[in-house]
C-alpha cells in the first residue's frame, strides 16, 4: 500500500530533520577543538647555537587555551630588557610574538604542542630581527623549556671534604673499596647501594665513601682523594664513581693515585655537551661542571695523561640508556616512568645535539669510553632503560649491583 502523499512528505521531512541533526552533530563534533596544554609559567629558549652562550629570552606564560600572554626579558651578556609577549595555542598550534623596548629586538616563536599535554620543553622555529654576533642570528634554532624556578647559585650547598669508613671486616681478602658520588650529591647517595651489598663482598672488602666539593675542579678534588687514600693508609684501592666521580677518580690516578680497578657508572669520559648550555643551568656554573666541556680543558688533556693511559686497561665502565616511545595516542611516553625528572629535562636537551643515544646527563659513547686504542673493560651490556641517576638504585639497575658484588 503506498503512503499519501500527507505521509511521504512527513517522512521527508523528518528524513531531512533527521539527517540535518546528524550532519550538524556531526560538524560539530569535529570542530570542537581538542583540549590545550597548560603552558602557564616561565620559559627560557635554549639555542642550538654555539654562539648563544649569555643570550637568552625568558618569558612568563599566562592562559590555558587560546590565548596567551605575559612578560618577558632579554638578556644579552649583562644588559636585560623587558618586552611584552602575546600569542595564541589552539589544537597543538602555538605562535608566539614577542616586543621589547629596543625596538630592533623582537621575534617570532612557531610550533606545535600535543593537546592535553604538559610539556617541560617545546621545540620550534624562532625568528629575531636583529640580535646578531659575528655576523650570525645568534637566537635561531631554539627550543623553549619550562623553569621551575630560577636557582640562587648561591644558596647552593657547599660540600665539605669526608672520607668515611662504611663497611669494616676483620680480615679482608681484596682491597678497598671507595665509594665516590656525582655532581650536586653526597656520600647520602650510595646508602642505598651500600645497604645491598651482598655478605660475601663485606666480608672481602673494607668500604669507604668519600665526599668531595663538587663545585671547585676536578683535578682537585683528585688530588683531594688521593691525599685521603694515602692519609688513610690505603693501598690500590678499588674506585666506584658514580657521573663526575669517574672523573674524580682519574684525576686521582692522574695526580699518582694507585688502583686495583676503577668502575665507573655514567661517568662523561669524553665529556658532555649539555655543558655548553651551562649559561642557563645555573647549579652547574661553576668550576668543577664546567671541566665536563668535551672540547678543551680538561677533557681532552686527560685523554692524553700519561698515568691515565696506563691504567686503563684497569678501567670498568657501565652505561645506561633512556629513551622514549610513541605509545597508541602518538604521544611520547617516557620509558622508563619513574626515570628522574632532572634526567628527563637533560635527555629533551639533548635533541639540540643529534641527539646522540644518552642517559639523560651523558651520551652512551662518553660513559662507555668509546675513542680509538682505550682498552677498557665493558662489564655488562648497555643498561637499557635505565636513566643517569638510577644507575646506583639497586631496584632500578639491578645488574649493576650484581657486578659491584662480584668484584
Amino acid at each position: 500500500m503506498k503512503p499519501t502523499p500527507k505521509k511521504a512528505m512527513k517522512h521527508l521531512i523528518l528524513t531531512l530533520a533527521l539527517t540535518a541533526l546528524i550532519f550538524t552533530s556531526c560538524k560539530n563534533k569535529a570542530a570542537d577543538p581538542l583540549p590545550d596544554a597548560d603552558l602557564s609559567g616561565t620559559w627560557e629558549c635554549v639555542s642550538q647555537n654555539s654562539l648563544y652562550q649569555g643570550h637568552y629570552y625568558q618569558i612568563q606564560l599566562s592562559g590555558k587555551s587560546y590565548a596567551l600572554s605575559g612578560d618577558a626579558v632579554v638578556r644579552v651578556d649583562s644588559n636585560q630588557q623587558p618586552g611584552l609577549i602575546s600569542g595564541s595555542l589552539s589544537q597543538g598550534n602555538l605562535n608566539l610574538v614577542g616586543t621589547f623596548s629596543s625596538g630592533a629586538l623582537s621575534f617570532r616563536f612557531t610550533a606545535y604542542v600535543a593537546p592535553g599535554s604538559a610539556p617541560t620543553s617545546i621545540l620550534g622555529q624562532f625568528t629575531t630581527a636583529s640580535l646578531m654576533k659575528n655576523g650570525k642570528d645568534v637566537l635561531k634554532d631554539v627550543y623553549l623549556r619550562r623553569t621551575l624556578s630560577r636557582i640562587n647559585c648561591d644558596t647552593l650547598p657547599t660540600n665539605s671534604y669526608k672520607f668515611v669508613k662504611v663497611l669494616s671486616t676483620t680480615n679482608p681478602t681484596g682491597p678497598p673499596v671507595i665509594f665516590v658520588h656525582g655532581m650536586d650529591a653526597t656520600l647520602k647517595c650510595w646508602d642505598t647501594l651500600i645497604m645491598n651489598l651482598s655478605a660475601d663482598f663485606k666480608l672481602r672488602h673494607n668500604v669507604y665513601v668519600f665526599q668531595y666539593n663538587w663545585k671547585d675542579s676536578i683535578t682537585l678534588n683528585g688530588r683531594a682523594l688521593r691525599d685521603s687514600v694515602v692519609a688513610a693508609g690505603l693501598v690500590s684501592p678499588i674506585l666506584i664513581g658514580h657521573s663526575m666521580g669517574g672523573l674524580v677518580s682519574r684525576a686521582y690516578i692522574a695526580s699518582g693515585g694507585t688502583i686495583t680497578k676503577l668502575v665507573t657508572l655514567g661517568t662523561p669520559h669524553l665529556g658532555t655537551p649539555l655543558v655548553s648550555l651551562i649559561n642557563l643551568v645555573c647549579f652547574a656554573n661553576f668550576p668543577g661542571p664546567r671541566q665536563m666541556y668535551p672540547y678543551t680543558g680538561f677533557i681532552p688533556n686527560m685523554l692524553h695523561n700519561a698515568l691515565d693511559i696506563a691504567n686503563r686497561s684497569k678501567y670498568w665502565v657501565i652505561a645506561g640508556q633512556m629513551t622514549d616511545q610513541l605509545d597508541n595516542t602518538s604521544h611520547y611516553q617516557w620509558l622508563p616512568a619513574w626515570a628522574a625528572s632532572i634526567d628527563r629535562i637533560g635527555y629533551d636537551a639533548f635533541l639540540l645535539f643529534g641527539p646522540p643515544p644518552n642517559d639523560g646527563l651523558v651520551p652512551v659513547n662518553s660513559a662507555n669510553f668509546d675513542t680509538l686504542n682505550v682498552p677498557v673493560n665493558r662489564p655488562l651490556p648497555l643498561q637499557q632503560w635505565v636513566d643517569h641517576f638510577n644507575l646506583i638504585q639497586p631496584g632500578r639497575a639491578p645488574q649493576v649491583l650484581q657486578f659491584i658484588n662480584s668484584l
